[in-house]
């Protein structure tokens, strides 16, 4: 149970980070929400999944592999977003990974 409050938090705290620069920039609460959710389930999932032994490598192909899908419904609406959202999930699947593997594992 103490690993899932751990990875929970770290989802919690990645999930603050990519939402805040969308809530300055006032942007739609539903893109808000669906951000923060996928934040929080990557937060669990990514300790649990195990692709390679290299901890930021593998949250950076957990977060991939589970915004790809998303990321065609951001093309179509604002084709112009993606590549921030590509840079943001690599950038903080990263991050989980790594602290995954420092406080989880």
């Amino acid at each position: 149970m103490k690993t899932f409050f751990i990875s929970l938090a770290i989802g919690l705290i990645a999930a603050v980070i990519d939402t805040v620069p969308m809530i300055i920039r006032k942007m739609d609460n539903f893109f808000i929400i669906s951000a923060f959710c996928t934040w929080i389930i990557l937060g669990l999932f990514i300790p649990q999944i195990n692709f390679v032994t290299i901890p930021f490598i593998n949250g950076i192909i957990v977060a991939v592999l589970f915004v790809l899908p998303m990321s065609f419904l951001i093309y179509k609406l604002d084709h112009k977003g993606l590549p921030a959202v590509i840079i943001t999930t690599i950038v903080l699947g990263c991050a989980v990974g790594f602290f995954s593997k420092m406080f989880v594992k």
